[in-house]
């Protein structure tokens, strides 16, 4: 008798734990799908960055390389023209020179200043004094 009993009380808690067990795994199988949802919009959002930083990536390449196709004789002139200073500073006498003129350009107004930087930079590419520029920063 004892065995009958033991098999009635098995049932009746199967019967007892059933819905319970169904709400866990219920609430389980949501808290997954949640997670998964998320985990694919985090993809996504990762992909389109990825993505956005690559198309930008070809087109800043686009626009440096139509620059210099476009450049014709810019890029010589100014080559020569910045080395004037480097080449008077190993002349005897010529460094004074060199020492006033920067210092007149220090007084020129800031909007020549920059046109001259990005008259230089459209000869270069912007990324060269964009380079640069965060090299004097470094100073």
């Amino acid at each position: 008798m004892a065995i009958p009993v033991l098999s009635a009380i098995k049932t009746i808690l199967g019967v007892l734990a059933s819905p319970v067990t169904g709400m866990i795994t219920s609430w389980q199988e949501r808290k997954k799908a949640k997670l998964d949802a998320e985990l694919a919009i985090h993809a996504a959002k990762t992909d389109a960055q990825i993505e956005k930083i690559a198309t930008g990536q070809k087109a800043d390449i686009a626009w440096e390389q139509t620059s210099i196709d476009r450049s014709g004789w810019k890029d010589e002139w100014f080559t020569i023209i910045l080395s004037i200073p480097a080449i008077l500073c190993f002349i005897p006498g010529m460094d004074v020179y060199v020492i006033r003129g920067f210092e007149a350009l220090s007084r020129t107004p800031k909007w020549y200043q920059w046109a001259f930087l990005v008259a230089v930079g459209s000869a270069f590419g912007y990324r060269k004094i964009a380079d640069f520029m965060s090299l004097r920063k470094g100073d």
